[in-house]
């Protein structure tokens, strides 16, 4: 017989409907068997008639039971399974100790939120809501909203070289997903990747089953010459400031990669600016796609390592060639960064206030790397420094310790380096070198890093 609770949260028709469902799948109630009457199951338990007709609704639509006309609800006439029992496990004891993670992490993307534009950008988050509220509701256009593209051209043009209309910009939630739309609009083009370089691109290559191929690089860059032997049909790589060597590609060497993709009409290099605003001596260098005059690279940049991680705003700029393919093929794909944050960043660009956000940041980023190389000053004649033009991140490399020393004699110290083969493809040679990313820590920090690090190396 089923009772009801009266005092319980769980409103009188749910508890009627799971016990009857409990029962039936338990095989208390069998197959065909006859359920009680509405108005007699109503009186027995002293509930109202739509109770009672609300829970066998429930069960008839989620096939529990079926309803015969002018004789009532009868348990069906197939086997029920239960559902799955959620067991919660036991607590996890941990019976080993473990390691301590370092105090100081350098990792080479970190970026610095302390000098985040908080007030501003809540005034624009604000403003934004309040111009038109409707509009935040509203379902996007598939390459994200044209007020930003607009401002993110503009951008380009002036500070990037970038010649395009904002027709050819394309908005993605972070450059992950921009690299796997690239993807489907290659489906079958065999893909290099600079060796060393971007791990995750491999990454991404690989869980898409897509055919990739390291190319190695020098101190101008990817070289041209063994990418032409690999066969490859598309090319990442990261012209302006190389992830993560720091090195500059010539004009020379661009002018040799974009004729090898004139070669064929399925070739493209697709350019990943990565950091390239960050440059500390002289003026950022060009874009390479500002010498593009043959449709064949795709631009790509974020606003990850610029503004803040957790905005996972990133766009790609499609050749006209692509674009036409784009609107033909992968238009169905909704835009996967939310309204609200684009109005708020295409104010944020209006106003000009993301060019003295940057003006601000690389003097910040200028003087934080100033204050670690000073504290490294010490043990720098036993060390080759490098990485001091550009970026985010420094590279030290030893004549005399492993890098697998490097990174243990830091770590006995707390801090966390990291070696320069987890950027190289399998099999990483040993390079005797790490990198220490200087971005995410304050000038105190700093300070003390560079001590612990001198008393490691030393």
């Amino acid at each position: 017989m089923f009772t009801i609770n009266f005092n319980d949260k769980t409103t009188l028709y749910e508890q009627l409907y799971h016990r009857i469902r409990t029962d039936i799948e338990s095989g208390f109630l069998g197959q065909n068997e006859k359920l009680p009457s509405k108005r007699k199951l109503a009186k027995h338990l002293q509930i109202s008639i739509s109770t009672v007709q609300n829970a066998y609704e429930q069960l008839l639509a989620e096939g529990y039971i079926i309803s015969k006309e002018k004789k009532g609800y009868y348990v069906c006439d197939e086997p029920v399974f239960a559902g799955r029992k959620i067991i919660i496990p036991p607590p996890l004891v941990i019976t080993e100790p473990q390691a301590e993670s370092p105090q100081f992490d350098l990792k080479t993307n970190a970026v610095d939120t302390e000098h985040f534009p908080y007030s501003v950008w809540s005034r624009l988050m604000r403003e934004s809501m309040r111009e038109n509220p409707t509009v935040l509701l509203h379902s996007l256009h598939p390459q994200g909203n044209y007020d930003l593209r607009v401002e993110i051209a503009n951008y380009l043009q002036a500070f990037r070289d970038v010649n395009i209309t904002p027709e050819q910009i394309i908005l993605g939630a972070g450059i992950e997903y921009i690299i796997g739309l690239i993807t489907e609009l290659l489906p079958v083009a065999f893909f290099a990747y600079e060796n060393p370089g971007y791990m995750k691109i491999r990454k991404i290559l690989e869980s898409r089953r897509m055919d990739a191929v390291a190319v190695p690089v020098d101190n101008n860059g990817l070289i041209v010459e063994k990418l032409a032997q690999t066969g490859a049909t598309a090319v990442f790589v990261t012209a302006s400031n190389h992830f993560p060597t720091g090195a500059v590609m010539g004009v020379g060497r661009r002018r040799q990669l974009i004729e090898w993709a004139e070669q064929s009409d399925e070739r493209y290099i697709i350019e990943d600016d990565f950091n390239s605003e960050f440059r500390f001596v002289l003026k950022p260098i060009p874009a390479l796609q500002s010498l593009d005059t043959s449709e064949k690279v795709i631009y790509i940049n974020s606003f990850a390592q610029t503004l803040a991680p957790s905005l996972r705003m990133a766009y790609a700029v499609l050749p006209e060639t692509l674009l036409q393919r784009y609107r033909e093929k992968l238009m169905f794909y909704s835009c996967t960064v939310s309204q609200f944050e684009q109005l708020t960043l295409k104010r944020f660009l209006q106003g000009g206030y993301y060019e003295r956000h940057l003006g601000r940041m690389k003097t910040v980023y200028r003087n934080r790397q100033k204050i670690f190389i000073d504290g490294l000053s010490p043990i720098i004649e036993n060390l080759i420094l490098d990485g001091q033009k550009a970026g985010l991140h420094l590279q030290i490399k030893s004549a005399k310790l492993t890098e697998c020393e490097l990174v243990k004699l830091a770590n006995d110290k707390g801090v966390r380096v990291y070696p320069f083969s987890d950027f190289y493809a399998v099999p990483p040679p040993e390079t005797h070198t790490v990198a220490l990313g200087f971005a995410g820590c304050g000038d105190d920090e700093l300070r003390e890093v560079a001590g612990r690090l001198c008393a490691a190396w030393e």
